[in-house]
């Protein structure tokens, strides 16, 4: 039985469990370069330059996926089955990358690391992802529903991720701390994948058709992946989702890559990395859970961002303060104030591809979950590469020595990573979404139009 959001319970949960990949994901931009550079020795430059090459070729990747999707007819839908399908290889190509030889030589190290890194993200995470941001799209087009499911996609991916890099080092250490500890984490992190997805499967499901589907059916005209990649590109919303998700995820991903840094060598103590991102958790989830709801309501999705964005510009100002006057207290208090701000900002941003999914229906009678739904996978990974990259190119640009006192140059690039760039990101959010955004003011027009559309056709 449907609630007024048109998602059950179950449909949420398993939606916010299809982002557990995602979440590995994030694990790997917060902890990989550090694992490279101080594990297995390899050069922070080149691991930097491999994590930007990785993301162009994930972008065409994902590109792929999309078209790929869209293409599928199943007895369980489009993006549904993919799920099932590539449980299995996704777990397993998350534990591969830690398998990486110790004690070969740097070339060696290196191609090892490209092609099980893009094992992941390139190819397993790459169907997973899309699929699973189609999915949005295809489960419902009430806006409170999708709010609630980006919410529950949060909850697992954001919040998952926070409570992951926390127990990560505890867990590696547990393990006994070597390279054979990182591969049982990991491993352990597969098992948890192949779960995850499996139950994704099962609790969702998929409810939204087409018009052109209303009017022809099982004889529905699939579309070609060029017809695809222009009616993306000429769909102004898909332009804008793209954009926004990879400015408000460079800035989450450039803080996130550069923690273990920041703590360790900044801040002078690398269990501030647990113990911060413990005191994270709760008021993100707060954010996602209890204030995004309201924030969309009274303000909607426009200025929603424009209070997380704000929010989230004075936490990261106070963290960035810390690092001056080295005051746990105050970075404490900024990471509880960009938790809080969390949900009001993330939570409309993830809604844009969905949103643009239905606008470019109003335009052309046809929907591109699976295209349109690889802008949200693509940009998610274009920047956590590029904030990969960025991390590596810093340091090595700053004269970084792994496991030695920094210089005070080196911890300004640092801080800079940590805290005043993802200000810079988030004041452009805030200037893009007052020059651009409309669709809150067009919504309501599109989805009648689409309901009398097919009405009209049946």
């Amino acid at each position: 039985m449907k609630n007024t959001q048109g998602v059950t319970f179950g449909e949420k949960l398993g939606y916010g469990l299809g982002e557990i990949p995602g979440t590995m994901n994030s694990i790997l931009s917060a902890i990989l370069t550090m694992f490279y550079t101080d594990n297995v020795a390899m050069a922070a430059g080149a691991v930097g330059t491999m994590f930007f090459i990785s993301r162009l070729l994930d972008g065409i990747t994902d590109l792929l996926a999309g078209s790929m999707i869209d293409k599928t007819k199943s007895k369980w839908g489009k993006a549904r089955p993919w799920l099932l399908w590539m449980c299995v290889p996704t777990g397993l190509a998350l534990a591969l990358i830690f398998l990486v030889p110790r004690d070969g030589s740097e070339m060696a190290k290196l191609i090892y690391a490209f092609v099980t890194y893009n094992l992941f993200t390139s190819v397993a995470y790459t169907i997973v992802g899309v699929a699973k941001n189609a999915l949005m799209p295809l489960m419902t087009q009430n806006g409170l529903g999708r709010a609630a499911l980006a919410k529950y996609s949060l909850i697992f991916g954001l919040g998952g991720s926070i409570l992951g890099i926390s127990v990560t080092f505890p867990f590696v250490a547990a393990m006994g701390g070597d390279i054979g500890a990182w591969r049982i984490v990991f491993a352990v992190y597969g098992v948890i994948t192949v779960l995850a997805l499996l139950a994704s499967f099962v609790l969702t499901h998929e409810h939204v058709q087409s018009v052109e589907s209303v009017t022809m059916g099982n004889d529905e005209e699939k579309m070609t992946f060029v017809e695809g990649l222009k009616n993306f590109v000429k769909n102004k919303y898909f332009i804008f989702a793209l954009a926004m998700t990879v400015i408000v995820n460079f800035a989450v991903q450039i803080n996130s890559s550069s923690q273990t840094y920041f703590y360790t060598y900044t801040m002078n103590d690398q269990m501030l990395t647990t113990s911060l991102n413990m005191v994270s958790l709760i008021p993100t989830v707060i954010g996602i859970l209890f204030l995004a709801g309201p924030s969309l309501r009274f303000f909607g999705k426009k200025r929603s961002v424009y209070v997380g964005a704000a929010g989230q510009i004075i936490g990261y100002a106070l963290r960035g303060l810390a690092a001056v006057t080295m005051s746990v207290p105050l970075l404490a208090v900024g990471t509880v104030i960009c938790g809080l701000a969390t949900g009001p900002l993330s939570v409309p941003v993830n809604t844009l591809a969905a949103d643009a999914v239905d606008y470019g229906e109003y335009l052309t009678n046809k929907r591109i979950e699976g295209i349109g739904s690889s802008v949200v996978s693509f940009s998610q990974k274009i920047s956590n590469g590029l904030a990969a990259g960025v991390v590596g190119w810093v340091l090595s640009l700053t004269g970084y020595v792994a496991n030695q006192a920094q210089s005070s140059l080196t911890n300004f690039g640092i801080t800079c990573l940590f805290a005043w760039l993802p200000i810079v990101m988030l004041v452009i959010v805030i200037i893009s979404f007052r020059l651009v955004y409309r669709y809150d003011k067009e919504e309501k027009m599109v989805l009648e139009e689409l309901a009398r559309r097919k009405e009209a056709k049946k």
